[in-house]
């Protein structure tokens, strides 16, 4: 199914996919920037959160139609215990929480605050490619 999914969407002309890749980047962004701005209104006190901030960013999908937006990985992983050589991904631990830390989630929130706006405006710009 999903190569099937995989294969329309390359099929389409580029016109099209410009105006749509363009639209639903710009619609990633947007969830990224609300991120950063939802973990900024977290922190207590101000850079808690380290590289956290920093670490909110849009990376290109699979496809020219896909935009992944994350938080988290490389800036925010480091070891349990010095020595340890087992990772900790702390901005999983302020998402969700730990036995020490109570979660101060950012991420999911305001993904779904946001998500049917964004749905709207990928929407109006399909139906604008497709005219």
């Amino acid at each position: 199914m999903a190569n099937d999914l995989d294969a329309y969407l390359q099929s389409l002309p580029d016109a099209i996919k410009n105006e749509l890749t363009g639209a639903i980047k710009a619609q990633a962004d947007r969830l990224s920037a609300a991120q950063r701005e939802a973990l900024q209104a977290l922190q207590s006190p101000p850079q808690e959160s380290g590289n956290l901030e920093a670490s909110c960013r849009v990376v290109p999908g699979d496809n020219d139609l896909t935009w992944v937006v994350e938080a988290g990985g490389d800036l925010t992983t480091t070891e349990v215990r010095t020595g340890s050589g087992e990772d900790f991904d702390y901005g999983e631990a302020f998402e969700y929480g730990t036995t020490h830390q109570q979660a101060k989630p950012f991420f999911w929130p305001t993904y779904r605050a946001l998500r049917p706006d964004m749905q709207r405006e990928i929407n109006e710009a399909i139906d604008k490619a497709f005219k």
